[in-house]
């Protein structure tokens, strides 16, 4: 009889059954889900009582309010709207979310408009006459494309937005005249583009982005990386914001250090072809720190109290 009551009891114990918990992310073919998707990858691998996985959305400000309603557990969400919900300005101000945790950010995201080489669009202001995609409705690059046009003097709907299928068909068949994107780099829309049609990008410089960053936390000078895509010899002017993973304040401190401790415990191993792996966040004063725009969660600030001690020379 003992057999039985010491199987039950193994069964039974809690770290070798752990549930699996959702990561809100974006659509299954963007760098949200992809990195997330990674990273998942990479937790388990560390710790095989850790499990996640990525759960399709329309992006940060759904995730967001997925985690108000307590119908997720984590998401990976924009910097510039996490501060937002953080506060209760902007599309916040009715339904703040002071209860937002942060755990680390995983990449910068240079926010990149696409247009075709051989097409008339030459400046910024010349596309609030064309046919444009700058993401769905609900999404953060929707709304971050938005913050960019009122800094041109530019409503919303005065502009002629577009929701496509496919970007690059959409693009190279001139359905569309440009498509705007907050990605990491190489990405592979844009990817899919270049082998369609000759492309280019648009400069975000100067004083329109001098006025954008002017007393905003959440963005930060970038550029488009020169020699990543075909005819793209040199580097292009634009700002970026983090994609950073959070979390809510209930989250209990173990499960917010378990999951983090094993995503990074094995980042060196991060898929190389995953896309957006030239702008992932090597080092951890770049994970941490000016970065987040939200208090961090307690599990996390222990995990990195951790690491320091384990670090630093005795």
């Amino acid at each position: 009889m003992k057999l039985p009551i010491l199987l039950l009891a193994l069964l039974w114990q809690p770290s070798l059954h752990a549930a699996s918990v959702t990561i809100g992310t974006g659509g299954e073919q963007g760098i949200y889900y992809q990195v997330i998707k990674e990273f998942c990858r990479l937790a388990h691998k560390s710790d095989p009582t850790v499990q996640c996985k990525p759960q399709a959305s329309s992006g940060s400000i759904e995730n967001l309010r997925l985690l108000q309603a307590g119908e997720i557990p984590y998401a990976l969400v924009q910097s510039d709207w996490l501060y937002q919900a953080s506060q209760g300005t902007g599309p916040f101000a009715k339904q703040p979310q002071p209860e937002l945790r942060t755990l680390f950010a995983t990449h910068a995201e240079p926010f990149t408009i696409v247009v075709r080489a051989d097409g008339d669009i030459t400046t910024l202001e010349q596309l609030k006459l064309a046919p444009i995609d700058m993401g769905l409705k609900s999404s953060g690059t929707r709304q971050t494309a938005l913050a960019l046009f009122n800094v041109l003097g530019v409503k919303e709907q005065d502009l002629d937005l577009k929701s496509v299928a496919d970007l690059s068909e959409a693009l190279c068949s001139k359905q569309i005249d440009a498509y705007g994107l907050v990605m990491g780099h190489p990405n592979r829309i844009v990817l899919e583009t270049s082998k369609r049609c000759a492309i280019r990008f648009m400069a975000i410089e100067g004083a329109t982005r001098d006025q954008l960053l002017q007393g905003v936390k959440y963005y930060q000078r970038s550029q488009v990386p020169a020699r990543i895509y075909p005819g793209n010899l040199k580097a292009t002017p634009t700002f970026a914001i983090a994609a950073t993973l959070v979390t809510n304040a209930a989250t209990p401190d173990e499960d917010a250090y378990r999951l983090t401790k094993a995503m990074l415990s094995q980042q060196t191993s991060f898929n190389e072809q995953t896309y957006g792996y030239a702008n992932l966040f090597h080092k951890a004063r770049n994970k941490i720190g000016p970065v987040l725009n939200a208090p961090q969660h307690p599990g996390e600030i222990g995990r990195a109290s951790c690491r320091e001690r384990v670090s630093s020379p005795v």
